[in-house]
């Protein structure tokens, strides 16, 4: 019935309005009427669990977001501690903190904690914010980075190797990899993903590839790796880094054939893959490789063994 769906105030409006004229009924039946097909709150995750359990999933989606926490706060506020607010990279909001001009001057804070990255307690006088209720509300900011997604294209040896040293690192990995038997090789774990396709299609992953910035190309052939570089340079310029694994020679002849084809080797371009460290066993490859990806992270140089620009056969 309607009247389960109405708070008591609306239900004492519908009931009031059936003692009216007609005029006036058909009036109040629309307001009536709007309440009923009102949705409920688009943010109904006051729980704990439901609030960490939806800012897990942001995170593991890429986006980065600001927890935005209830510390203190007087009797008769709206929010009481331990209430939470998420506001999402994209501006989508889950939770409150109460509503009204609080969550709403919560919310603007909120969007500038995420521009600044930097934690913030806030105390707020609820007279000075126009709610009659009064007293005050303490907020913490908590900025959340997102966790970083890595496409590993090849699930050989070293993509094996290199796998858990990622993870290790903070990144979510996928592995694409043309041949159903790595599905056996790789351990089994929730966090890590594995798809299964033609290296010569990679379309499926090229937007989350191109999102997450980091990219590794090792498949078992060189048609294979030459293949999926090309496709991601084509796709996208947003990378910070592709590793080629190759040695010079297999790398002069890719930049030659991506010259050939009109396209130019962009500086996140990493081939030879790694940093200098005198290994050659996979294990040893897959430290160099994420040695490397750390010194690009925090901006450090490093004894990087990709060829130069007079080696690669550039134009300085």
């Amino acid at each position: 019935m309607i009247s389960s769906f109405l708070s008591p105030e609306n239900q004492h409006l519908l009931n009031f309005s059936i003692n009216l004229k007609r005029s006036d009924t058909d009036r109040y039946r629309r307001m009536a009427r709007l309440t009923v097909l009102a949705p409920p709150s688009p943010r109904p995750y006051n729980t704990p669990m439901n609030i960490y359990r939806t800012c897990a999933e942001l995170l593991e989606s890429g986006a980065s977001l600001v927890m935005v926490t209830v510390l203190k706060a007087s009797e008769g506020s709206p929010g009481k501690p331990g209430f939470k607010l998420l506001y999402a990279q994209d501006g989508r909001l889950f939770g409150t903190v109460g509503g009204g001009a609080l969550e709403l001057r919560a919310v603007e804070e909120a969007g500038r904690v995420l521009e600044t990255r930097t934690n913030l307690i806030l105390t707020l006088n609820l007279a000075q914010l126009g709610m009659v209720c009064g007293g005050e509300v303490s907020l913490v900011f908590e900025y959340l980075p997102a966790q970083k997604g890595f496409f590993l294209f090849g699930g050989g040896h070293v993509g094996r190797a290199l796998v858990p040293i990622l993870e290790s690192l903070g990144f979510l990995v996928t592995v694409f990899d043309s041949r159903e038997e790595i599905k056996a090789q790789l351990e089994e774990d929730p966090q890590r993903r594995l798809v299964i396709g033609d290296y010569g299609d990679i379309s499926p992953v090229l937007e989350q590839a191109a999102a997450s910035g980091f990219c590794f190309i090792a498949t078992h052939g060189h048609e294979h790796d030459y293949a999926v570089l090309r496709q991601l340079l084509a796709y996208s310029n947003r990378y910070r880094y592709i590793g080629l694994i190759g040695s010079k020679i297999k790398v002069k002849n890719t930049l030659e054939r991506l010259r050939a084809e009109g396209m130019a080797a962009p500086g996140c371009l990493f081939a030879p893959v790694g940093i200098r460290l005198g290994g050659s066993t996979a294990a040893e490859i897959a430290v160099s490789v994420a040695a490397e990806v750390v010194a690009l992270r925090h901006g450090v140089k490093a004894d990087h063994l990709r060829l130069s620009e007079p080696e690669a056969g550039l134009e300085v």
